[in-house]
């Protein structure tokens, strides 16, 4: 039995559809936790926000905020520049790693540290 073709089609237009759906709620979420995660005692610039909102890492973000290389951000956070290098790129990091870089940024510690759990939580 041959498939039919005009079901196929209609079923890869759905499955778009909601893929979209999908990609719009998951940065609604994220754009919400950030809201939550940013103290109201320390605000984070509408530009910077906009760009994590986005989908950049935070970390990356305020690094190149601060105008400072992976190395720079290494030690003044007591990390090894790979280590910086794989947390941008997505790698999952400790509490204690998200307040040294935090601590290193001048940023609120909550910030980082929510991130550092997003991963776990979802």
């Amino acid at each position: 039995m041959k498939p039919d073709s005009t079901m196929i089609y209609g079923i890869e237009t759905r499955l778009i559809d909601l893929e979209e759906k999908v990609a719009d709620l998951e940065r609604q979420v994220r754009r919400e936790k950030l809201q939550d995660s940013i103290s109201s005692s320390s605000p984070v610039p509408e530009n910077l926000r906009n760009r994590i909102e986005a989908g950049e890492h935070p970390v990356r973000v305020f690094r190149l905020y601060r105008m400072l290389t992976q190395k720079e951000l290494g030690q003044l956070a007591g990390l090894r520049e790979n280590h910086v290098s794989a947390i941008e790129r997505g790698r999952e990091y400790g509490l204690k790693t998200a307040r040294s870089l935090a601590k290193a940024l001048d940023v609120p510690p909550e910030l980082f540290q929510k991130m550092s759990t997003r991963k776990q939580s979802e």
